[in-house]
């Protein structure tokens, strides 16, 4: 009987010890999964805020878009007026190379 029991308790022991092993290990592996998470978190708030500088400068695009469609309208129309055409046409020139040089920026980032 008494042979009996110390079988019993020494497996319990075991078994205890493993458990004891597997609950560190579990631990270990929770630690480094919220450090994932945290890292993970940054990276998420890093994108969202260049996100929203990236709508901004597409705003600014269609803004700049919209007025140099107007300026195309005026050069059109202005064929016996008194505006110079050759300086709309330049102003026109310089803003299409600003839009150019803003599309080129966002596609490299």
């Amino acid at each position: 009987m008494d042979s009996e029991l110390k079988t019993q308790y020494l497996t319990l022991q075991l078994k205890i010890n493993q458990m004891i092993s597997t609950l560190r290990q579990n631990e270990g592996t929770i630690m480094e999964l919220t450090k994932e998470v945290e890292g993970l978190k940054e990276q998420l708030k890093s994108k969202n805020i260049d996100l929203s500088l990236f709508k901004d400068k597409v705003k600014e695009l269609e803004k700049n878009i919209k007025i140099s469609d107007k300026i195309t309208k005026i050069v059109v129309n202005t064929d016996n007026t008194a505006v110079p055409t050759a300086e709309l046409k330049k102003r026109l020139d310089n803003y299409i190379a600003i839009i150019d040089q803003s599309i080129e920026t966002l596609r490299n980032k």
